[in-house]
């Protein structure tokens, strides 16, 4: 066929012009379409009986974009799960009994138990999803010790979306209280790549404490960390004895202690602004850390008759203590839960090359010395003293 090219006027071209836009936006059409699709948002990873065990959550965008209160005749989520020799194995045993095509663009948290942890299996699962086109490395990572399909359906409070869960969306809740830091897989490979070469994964549970007029609800705490190498799982420090690490990182935005001052007698304080300087302290080959805590504190539920030295002595006493804690916790169990390592190796790299080995120097009780400093007091009031004597 000869084409010919004829020259036309300036209508003409606009008309041919009108006439192409169509073909030019062809590309278009081989897009999938929303609701021809799945939309995985958190996984749990097991591995028993040589096999992992993935577990995904597909969840309903019906409510997600909704400012009043969900439609709760629709399911938000549903799980499954599925075994396979690798993880990609079992992913794609799931695929068998999907309907629609699975998108990982929204995919937001992994859970892995324990048994998945002790076996070094992180690392193969972490190379499968950063591996997908569609995935992001700001991948929220948690673990526990409880099965995992039921965190993988808990709602949150007054069933709002599930996209708004304590593991869906860490920062929120971690601004009114700083616990334990969320990690996500960028923050993980940093860990694990810098010395001690140990990584903190958040450690969650379930607890069944709210109740509704039909039934109790369960919720999800997080709890402590779960301690991990590239080459192995080192434990968990959970609850109270994990209560020292809020006090040693400058993310912390918000949190609170509460003390006896007097027989039968507590006070709590909200402590904020938290700025933490470590520095090491060298004597040939002996290694010690001045571990240095500024905050701002300001008294909350008190009884009786207190003044300002003594609320500051008390809070310092207790923040101190929980510090010392947690340390000796990491201590029993050859953890470097404070990255005293990295210190050294940031700060005096030629006495860490030294002292070293395996990217950790040995560290024992008195390896730090511990100083806090309380910069403000407020108690909201002109006074400590009661409101009614």
């Amino acid at each position: 066929m000869k084409v010919v090219i004829m020259r036309g006027t300036p209508m003409t071209k606009k008309y041919l012009l009108v006439i192409l836009i169509p073909f030019l936006l062809a590309g278009c059409w081989d897009l999938d379409e929303n609701e021809r699709m799945y939309y995985v948002f958190g996984a749990g990873i097991d591995f028993k009986d040589g096999e992992y065990k993935a577990t995904i959550q597909i969840i309903s965008f019906a409510n997600v974009a909704k400012t009043d209160q969900p439609n709760q005749d629709l399911f938000q989520s549903q799980v499954s799960s599925a075994s396979g020799k690798t993880f990609d194995e079992a992913l794609f045993k799931l695929y068998h009994g999907i309907d629609e095509k699975v998108y990982w663009g929204h995919f937001s948290f992994i859970i892995f138990s324990e048994s998945a942890l002790k076996q070094g299996r992180i690392d193969s699962v972490i190379n499968t999803i950063t591996g997908f086109s569609d995935t992001r490395y700001n991948i929220w990572l948690y673990c526990t010790d409880e099965p995992l399909d039921e965190f993988l359906l808990a709602l949150p409070l007054l069933k709002k979306s599930i996209t708004l869960t304590k593991i869906a969306d860490p920062l929120n809740s971690f601004e009114q209280e700083s616990y334990i830091e969320p990690l996500d897989i960028r923050n993980l490979i940093i860990n694990l790549n810098e010395p001690a070469h140990e990584a903190n994964i958040p450690y969650i549970k379930l607890k069944e404490d709210w109740k509704t007029q039909n039934e109790p609800l369960s919720s999800v705490e997080i709890s402590g960390i779960g301690i991990i190498t590239p080459n192995e799982f080192k434990g968990y420090i959970k609850d109270d004895q994990a209560n020292g690490l809020q006090w040693i990182s400058n993310k912390t935005i918000r949190g609170e202690i509460t003390t006896i001052y007097e027989e039968d007698k507590y006070f709590s304080a909200v402590l904020r602004n938290v700025k933490v300087k470590i520095d090491p302290i060298i004597n040939g080959n002996d290694v010690k850390f001045d571990i240095n805590v500024r905050l701002t504190a300001s008294l909350g539920s008190f009884e009786g008759n207190l003044t300002s030295d003594k609320i500051k002595n008390l809070i310092m006493k207790k923040v101190k203590k929980e510090i010392e804690q947690t340390y000796q916790t990491a201590i029993e169990m050859n953890v470097d839960v404070f990255k005293l390592s990295e210190i050294l190796y940031r700060k005096e790299i030629k006495t860490w090359k030294k002292l070293q080995k395996d990217g950790q120097i040995e560290l024992d009780e008195d390896s730090i010395n511990i100083k806090i400093n309380i910069e403000k007091l407020t108690s909201g009031r002109k006074n400590f003293r009661d409101t009614i004597e």
